[in-house]
C-alpha cells in the first residue's frame, strides 16, 4: 500500500491510498497520519478511490487511523469509497462512522 500526501485547501488534508488495504498492511498510513497530527492537523480525509479491496487487517487500520485522530481531538473521514470496500465496511457497521461526522467537522472549523 502506498500513501501519497496531497495538502488541500483549508479545510483538510487529504490523504490518496492507493493499491490495497489487505493483510499485508505496512505502516505507510498509520506513518503519515501520525506526521500530520504531530505537526498539528486535526481535520484528514482519506481518498480511497484507489483502493478496489479490503480485508480485515484494511479495516483495522482504518480503525487505529480513527483513533489517532480522535486521540486529539481530531477528525477522519473516508471519501470515494469504492463498491467492495464501501460494502465490507458496511457489513462491519462501520462505513457510517468513517465516512465522516459533520458535528465534529463544524466543531472544528
Amino acid at each position: 500500500m502506498s500513501v501519497i500526501l496531497t495538502l488541500c485547501c483549508k479545510r483538510a488534508h487529504i490523504l490518496h491510498v492507493e493499491d490495497r488495504l489487505r493483510a499485508p498492511v505496512n505502516s505507510a498510513l498509520r506513518h503519515d497520519v501520525h506526521a500530520l497530527l504531530r505537526r498539528g492537523e486535526r481535520r484528514l480525509e482519506l481518498d480511497l478511490a484507489a483502493v478496489q479491496r479490503i480485508d480485515a487487517a484494511g479495516v483495522g487500520e482504518l480503525i487505529r487511523t480513527l483513533n489517532m485522530t480522535v486521540a486529539v481531538n481530531g477528525a477522519l473521514r473516508i471519501v470515494n469509497v469504492t463498491g467492495r470496500v464501501r460494502e465490507m465496511l458496511e457489513r462491519a457497521r462501520l462505513f457510517d462512522v468513517l465516512a465522516g461526522d459533520r458535528e465534529v467537522e463544524q466543531r472544528l472549523a
